[in-house]
């Protein structure tokens, strides 16, 4: 089998909205540039993600140089310009992380909000916004669920669509990283390693919950549970929860580009 190397990078600009594909990323002890550093939330603060609101999958992200042109279904796109995100702040929840994020303009959160059909804010992690992974100072992270990046690797998709879930993509499991050129499961066994310049820790497997049924492009939820119900047979943890991929912390920084090879350190 040939040397594993880095097959695709994604990010996603909104926590939870559809991603962008790049051939090349740089990245930052919290992450990869201008990933998950918009998140949606309500009027309280509290985070909103596609497990709740499914709608968020199809809400499409486009980066241009002075900001971000937000798109979704039966609504006229509208530009959110960096330089009109406001100074006030406001607390926002994730998990049971509070942290401060900045507003943006009422015009964002009104059209944010007919979309969704509630009163919401889009919120920025701007360089004040300090949250850490695991309450470990050392480990900073974005609006990401807990840790900066996440792994997956190609086999290991192929070995669930092998037991008969043919049709499953890997935008359903909503990686950043994705490598190709080793068997299925063999990042299990990783603790460190290399992409280039960058040097990553794989942390602890990531756990999926429901939002891995549902159709990434259409946000339907697949009528039989999958993959969910198939992984939930053929992968688990050693303490027996239902996994797929790697969170990763960076433990130096650098520029990802696909093609890359992957060594791996530990």
């Amino acid at each position: 089998m040939p040397s594993p190397v880095l097959s695709e990078l994604f990010i996603y600009p909104v926590k939870s909205g559809a991603p962008i594909s790049l051939p090349s990323a740089w990245v930052e002890t919290r992450g990869l540039a201008m990933d998950r550093r918009f998140m949606v939330c309500d009027p309280e603060g509290r985070f909103i993600t596609a497990r709740e609101e499914p709608r968020l999958l199809k809400l499409i992200s486009t980066l241009v140089h002075d900001g971000l042109i937000l798109s979704a279904p039966g609504k006229l796109p509208i530009y959110l310009h960096y330089q009109d995100i406001r100074d006030q702040r406001q607390d926002v929840q994730v998990w049971n992380d509070i942290v401060a994020g900045k507003r943006v303009p009422e015009s964002v959160d009104q059209w944010l909000g007919d979309y969704l059909e509630q009163p919401v804010h889009l919120i920025y992690n701007d360089p004040d916004s300090y949250r850490v992974a695991g309450r470990t100072p050392e480990r900073p992270v974005l609006f990401a669920d807990g840790y900066p990046l996440l792994l997956t690797n190609e086999d290991s998709l192929q070995a669930i669509r092998d037991e008969g879930v043919s049709n499953i993509e890997m935008r359903r499991f909503r990686p950043n990283v994705v490598i190709k050129g080793v068997q299925a499961w063999a990042e299990d066994s990783w603790r460190r390693i290399a992409i280039g310049e960058v040097e990553l820790e794989l942390v602890k497997p990531c756990e999926r919950c429901v939002l891995i049924t549902r159709d990434p492009l259409t946000g339907e939820k697949h009528p039989r549970s999958e993959p969910l119900r198939t992984l939930a047979r053929i992968h688990r943890s050693d303490d027996g929860r239902v996994c797929f991929g790697h969170n990763l912390m960076v433990t130096k920084p650098g520029l990802l580009t696909v093609g890359e090879p992957v060594t791996i350190l530990e």
